[in-house]
């Protein structure tokens, strides 16, 4: 007798059905409250298939989250990187743009999903939170630390340019939990992406202003 675990068909797209089923309920109620029933009865398929492509719902929850990533992320594959050489200035806008980016897209539910977690963080996320690092994280840090130096003249501490880098996620997180309620309000910060780079600006220009007050205080 064979002792192959049965196999469910890839012809009728249930896996895809239940990433589908599983993302809008995610985004719309969370990781906790949405239930294997809810997601099966909208895939139009059965417990059986979560486990069987999934391993269940914590792995159904982690295929939802890397999807989204790789869609926001997507969008700041192709967006244009400053040159080594450039003012800093310029070299700082870029690595704004991409992160505000990430955090915004419209065409992932990654804003919806991150901001559910932040509210009431799933024991899942453990999962998937090495994964949902932005890749600008370091060069963002690289960019802090040399704003920090020039106004001091001394290298800042690590504390100091983590508070920095705090500083300019916060701005662009601001527009991930805000951003449908600008949206509704008639806000034209998404409205294009010309919209988005002139928001990428005014961050910019917020953000070193801040940064080398920062630098002034000292640590």
């Amino acid at each position: 007798m064979s002792t192959q675990p049965a196999t469910l068909p890839e012809s009728d797209g249930a896996r895809e059905r239940l990433l589908e089923a599983a993302t809008r309920l995610f985004a719309t109620v969370g990781y906790e409250t949405a239930t294997v029933r809810d997601i099966v009865g909208a895939a139009g398929t059965n417990l059986n298939a979560i486990n069987y492509y999934f391993g269940g719902k914590r792995g159904l929850y982690q295929a939802v989250m890397l999807r989204e990533l790789e869609r926001a992320r997507s969008f700041t594959a192709e967006l244009p990187r400053s040159a080594a050489d450039d003012a800093l200035e310029r070299r700082l806008e870029s690595v704004v743009l991409r992160i505000l980016t990430f955090f915004v897209s419209q065409h992932s539910q990654l804003p919806r999903l991150a901001a559910l977690e932040v509210v009431k963080p799933s024991a899942a996320l453990d999962d998937i939170w090495p994964a949902m690092q932005v890749a600008e994280r370091e060069e963002l840090r690289v960019l802090v630390a040399e704003v920090l130096h020039d106004v001091s003249g001394a290298p800042a501490s690590a504390d100091a340019i983590d508070e920095g880098v705090r500083a300019v996620y916060a701005q662009c997180v601001y527009f991930m939990f805000m951003g449908e309620m600008l949206l509704r309000a008639g806000s034209p910060v998404f409205s294009s992406a010309a919209a988005v780079r002139r928001l990428a600006t005014r961050i910019t220009v917020f953000s070193l202003s801040g940064l080398r007050a920062l630098g002034q205080l000292g640590d």
